[in-house]
């Protein structure tokens, strides 16, 4: 027996980072030409890049909301039933895309029953996905699914109907293994299903696409059929902005422990790295103590185990910002769920608040902020490698210098020296008739001053030459 639904409507909440941590100019702007094609994709390249140019409103980053289009929704061609809304909110691009078919053939709302066998939901979600262009949201997206029963059902035959509308929404489905639980807001049966891919290999630069792209959030809220369906889009256009609000937090607590998980991968790969660095410092002392290394392989080697550190830090620093985003999202979802039952009257919730529970976004937060734990030593760990390093270095540097200050000061003595014997030889020579007779060059001062100064000057060259090599 077919099942019949009113009104069958799908949106889909997705979002963008506006601005990643880091990023330059040039890749903000980026991030904001690939949210607008979300909008404005159906142009061609001309047409879409006239219309960017427009868009390029002054944006107060102070301000928390902000309506990014003068109109604040973007319809779609009659005769569809349709609409885009973006908005920027705080850091987030957050797009929401409305569908429900086609008019009536007098241009009104199909309010008709259609035959839930004739699949509705795929064919919406299949237009939407074609206008996007087969983009997804950068931090993650969320499918809402909703309509009207037609007659009165039991709970069983309600979920059953809902279990009809998530097919049609994955080709890999199962109801048991998706269903977080259910719930009632505004009289209406909600159901949360969230189908998660297999974690993907987190070394491929694109993890997080393909993760995207394999994953599912997806909300179904059916109607009962004594509501109206001017009844139901008024209640459902009143919760928009609940939703666009919990699913931006809800998302940026998923995106920031995967991210999270990359980092942590990056810091393993440059923990592995630091063992051989504490042999090389070991072996570095061991040949400093025989005199067998010089200064310039010192401060080569400080220089790649700066290098090292400077890595691993940022890393750290990046794992410790996403320990940050994640805790505060968090407690952002679970202020905005709890005012969501506090403003709808009898609902249960109760449903949503399985999300921050130990099961999922809690259970993140202990792991990343754990993992900033565990990690933490590392950086310390090469930070005293570096001071090693340094100390040998100018242990190394006062040696030299020192070594270098007695050769000159020997070889000042022995200049000394041997000025006062070649003044003493001179004395007891004849003196000659004139300074015309003798050249100074042969003269017998110049010859034994130079005989006598030739060991100190050439030990003075050798230690110079031996400083110069060693720095």
């Amino acid at each position: 027996m077919s099942n019949f639904i009113i009104y069958p409507s799908i949106n889909l909440f997705l979002y963008d980072l506006k601005e990643g941590l880091g990023q330059n100019l040039a890749q903000i702007n980026q991030n904001r030409y690939n949210f607008w094609q979300k909008v404005y994709g159906n142009l061609d390249e001309q047409d879409f890049n006239g219309k960017y140019a427009q868009l390029q409103h002054p944006q107060t980053p102070d301000t928390d909301v902000i309506q990014l289009l003068d109109t604040q929704i973007q319809p779609f061609p009659s005769p569809l039933d349709g609409w885009y809304y973006p908005l920027q909110l705080g850091d987030t691009y957050a797009l929401q895309v409305n569908y429900s078919g086609k008019l009536n053939a007098n241009h009104q709302f199909n309010d008709e029953p259609q035959d839930l066998d004739d699949k509705p939901f795929y064919h919406l979600k299949q237009d939407l996905i074609q206008r996007l262009s087969q983009q997804t949201g950068t931090i993650g997206q969320t499918w809402l699914l909703w309509g009207q029963l037609t007659t009165p059902k039991t709970d069983t035959e309600i979920e059953e109907i809902a279990q009809d509308c998530y097919t049609q929404i994955l080709s890999d489905y199962n109801w048991t293994r998706d269903i977080i639980g259910k719930g009632q807001l505004n009289g209406a049966t909600l159901f949360e299903l969230w189908y998660r891919a297999p974690n993907p290999s987190l070394s491929p630069p694109d993890f997080w696409q393909n993760y995207l792209k394999e994953s599912h959030h997806l909300l179904i809220w059916l109607f009962p059929h004594d509501s109206t369906p001017n009844a139901m889009r008024t209640q459902v256009q009143a919760s928009y902005y609940d939703w666009l609000r919990l699913f931006q937090y809800r998302h940026k607590i998923v995106w920031s422990y995967y991210q999270s998980q990359a980092q942590k991968s990056d810091l393993k790969r440059e923990y592995v790295e630091i063992q051989p660095a504490i042999q090389d410092i070991k072996h570095i002392t061991e040949q400093c103590e025989r005199n067998r290394v010089s200064l310039g392989r010192l401060q080569k080697t400080l220089k790649e185990h700066l290098i090292n550190l400077a890595d691993y830090a940022l890393a750290l620093n990046a794992l410790q910002n996403q320990s940050r985003t994640l805790t505060i999202n968090l407690e952002n979802y679970q202020y905005r769920l709890q005012s969501m039952q506090k403003k709808y009257s009898g609902c249960d919730l109760t449903v949503l608040e399985e999300f921050s529970s130990e099961l999922y976004a809690q259970k993140y937060q202990r792991q990343v902020a754990s993992d900033c734990e565990n990690f933490q030593p590392g950086l310390t760990l090469l930070e005293n490698l570096n001071s090693t390093l340094q100390g040998i270095i100018d242990v190394e540097q006062t040696k030299s210098d020192r070594a270098l200050d007695n050769t000159i000061a020997l070889a000042g003595i022995g200049l000394a020296i041997s000025g006062l014997t070649a003044t003493a030889i001179s004395v007891q020579q004849p003196q000659p008739k004139s300074y015309t007779d003798v050249s100074f060059l042969s003269s017998p001062i110049f010859i034994w001053s130079l005989v006598l100064s030739a060991p100190f000057l050439i030990a003075l060259l050798y230690r110079l030459i031996a400083h110069l090599w060693r720095r």
